[in-house]
């Protein structure tokens, strides 16, 4: 997700679910697929800290877009926590809410 508008609807109808890394806010979309943001406050720290918390969310969401169910907006955002936390668990995590949600596929 890039646009602002999207932004602003998932906040707005969306549902959330949280651990203690980041949160994910979810709603249904009409167009069928699956839209992903990242979002992370200024509260995390400067610039450099606040894109590597982006660019370890977008690696750990990246080997489970194909089991997520289309037409959804997501937007994880991120904890203080998600900067101290190793990658295994932070993975994980976000598997644990995806699948908390009922947004992975149903496979077999």
């Amino acid at each position: 997700m890039k646009r602002h508008k999207e932004f602003n609807f998932t906040y707005r109808v969306g549902k959330k679910q949280s651990c203690k890394s980041f949160v994910l806010v979810y709603a249904k979309n009409h167009r069928g697929e699956v839209h992903v943001g990242f979002s992370v406050s200024k509260k995390i720290g400067n610039s450099v800290m606040r894109n590597r918390s982006k660019r370890r969310l977008r690696a750990c969401f990246e080997p489970l877009f194909k089991e997520i169910k289309g037409g959804y907006n997501l937007i994880f955002i991120a904890r203080d926590a998600s900067l101290s936390c190793d990658f295994a668990e932070m993975q994980n995590d976000m598997r644990t809410l995806i699948k908390k949600a009922g947004l992975m596929e149903e496979r077999g």
